[in-house]
């Protein structure tokens, strides 16, 4: 640290603090960064981060993996220095595996025993300029054999973790699947590897994509993390593009802060900001069991943001019937498009049967064929596509990606059987999913009822509470809830010829179901 450098508070500090990592970001290799999968965290994020940790041992032990320049640990030690009640040591590992940041990295580190040394808290880095993967495997993977093994365990570990996908083939996986960590993404990885490094009763805070929260592809992570941690506070940002301001990161993020007790907290705290300098937050308290729902297979993590947002949790849990209960199954599309672009066909002609897009569907309607549209409207009625087909009849058609400015997240529409002459199928492309039973279509007034439903301003914003992305997969909409086979059937018959707007379709979820919406 500068002599010339005055830190006479701790606001001055944590402005330092981000002026260095604005310094680094501006010499920061975009290749190196994208490549790495490392974004940087601004100050406004790191001090509520850190805002959420107890510490209260005497001694403070910090694990950062994938550090950057270091400012998520030198944040929590300027924190810890003013305090009223501060620890009498504290202790920082971090590791980098970017070379062009441990000049910084030393930098942000020698802040810190400064700090420490004006307010007589003895202080201990160590950086290791290596893969932290590679690290924990070697420190891991004793333990594994040997039981007994002692293996370095922190009291507090705060991340920015990697986000990367990671490839079946690549060295990653290799040594994640070695730790016996089945994940998808380099996130979960580090997240994983963190929480076994944490001791008993320690804690960790992260940032992360919020895509961990549902879905398939995080169900053995969400499974092991919420058996062996207790959740606490879970925090989101309405805006997907300030947190990461100038790195066009378009994933929606969230912050979460955990304790590693088998027994779990009586409430969490669920807050939100827009992720700016000084933005304000708010802070609501929901039951545990309202978060992570006790029966639920999938382990979906439910963001329950204010009031209202309670009552509708509360309300869905009103209905109690499974797809499998109704009889349904879900399915996607079969027609992916690019690998089979000589059998598609603008219009329906002899020889050809419908192709359903999702440009074809809209919010209660299918708007089908469309002449001058971008997409095909027929399929060509070969042997080779009899695959890609299914009976033609009533199905329930939701797109499974939403644009990111869509006020909605589940767009359903009742696709009808087509009178033509070309045929008794129907196909549908692989951004689609279908609901079906047993490979065939459902009786009209049950997809006008469930097509309703699903339309809702209920089921819409429940699943905004689990689903922090625009994709809806099957696996989603096969963990909500339904209406019995009767409710949705007399639904579906009050559903009239021109579909009702949003707020009669509402009203008259409401009246049927006796639910205020």
């Amino acid at each position: 640290m500068s002599s010339s450098v005055s830190l006479k508070n701790l606001e001055d500090v944590l402005e330092y603090i981000e002026a260095l990592r604005l310094a680094s970001g501006h010499k920061q290799n975009k290749d190196i960064q994208a490549t790495l999968g490392q974004f940087f965290t601004p100050a406004p994020i790191a001090q509520l981060m850190v805002s959420m940790l107890e510490c209260s041992s005497s001694t403070i032990t910090i694990l950062d993996a994938g550090a950057g320049i270091g400012s998520l640990f030198a944040t929590c030690v300027a924190c810890l220095c003013y305090r009223e009640k501060r620890p009498q040591r504290i202790e920082v590992t971090a590791y980098e595996i970017d070379a062009t940041l441990i000049n910084s990295l030393y930098d942000m580190m020698n802040l810190c025993k400064s700090l420490c040394e004006k307010v007589a808290i003895s202080f201990h880095g160590e950086i290791h300029q290596s893969d932290f993967l590679t690290d924990s495997l070697e420190i891991l993977g004793h333990s594994l054999f040997t039981p007994d093994a002692k293996v370095l365990k922190f009291n507090c570990v705060i991340l920015n973790p990697p986000y990367k996908k990671i490839q079946n083939t690549s060295k990653q996986k290799r040594i994640l699947q070695k730790l016996g960590i089945e994940t998808t993404n380099l996130y979960t990885g580090f997240i994983s590897i963190g929480i076994r490094l944490l001791a008993p009763d320690g804690e960790i805070v992260a940032i992360t994509p919020r895509s961990f929260c549902n879905g398939p592809y995080f169900k053995h992570f969400r499974q092991h993390f919420l058996q062996i941690m207790s959740l606490q506070h879970l925090h989101t940002f309405n805006s997907r593009t300030e947190v990461f301001k100038g790195n066009a990161v378009l994933q929606e993020n969230i912050i979460f802060h955990a304790v590693k007790n088998l027994t779990k907290a009586k409430s969490v705290f669920i807050s939100s900001s827009s992720g700016a300098i000084k933005a304000s937050v708010s802070t609501y308290e929901v039951g545990y069991d309202e978060v992570v729902h006790p029966e639920d297979p999938q382990s979906f993590i439910h963001v329950v943001q204010d009031k209202h947002e309670q009552q509708i949790a509360r309300h869905m849990l009103a209905f109690r019937t499974s797809l499998e209960e109704l009889g349904l199954s879900i399915s996607t599309g079969k027609v992916v498009d690019f690998r089979v672009p000589t059998v598609l066909r603008t219009n329906l002609d002899t020889g050809t049967i419908p192709l359903l897009f999702p440009t074809h569907v809209a919010y209660g309607a299918i708007i089908w064929p469309k002449p001058n549209g971008k997409k095909p409207n027929a399929l060509l009625d070969v042997e080779a596509t009899k695959i890609l087909q299914v009976p033609n009849g009533y199905y329930v058609l939701v797109k499974r990606f939403s644009a990111k400015e869509e006020k909605r997240r589940i767009i359903a529409a009742t696709y009808e059987p087509r009178v033509t002459t070309t045929g008794s199928k129907v196909s549908f492309e692989n951004h689609l999913n279908y609901f079906h039973h047993a490979g065939q279509g459902i009786s009209p007034n049950l997809a006008k009822g469930l097509t309703a439903y699903l339309n809702s301003s209920l089921v819409d914003t429940y699943f905004r509470q689990f689903n922090g992305h625009t994709q809806v997969n099957a696996t989603d909409l096969r963990n909500i809830r339904y209406p019995t086979y009767l409710q949705l059937e007399r639904l579906g018959d009050k559903i009239p010829t021109i579909y009702p707007s949003q707020t009669e379709l509402d009203k008259l979820i409401q009246e049927e179901f006796f639910i205020y919406v």
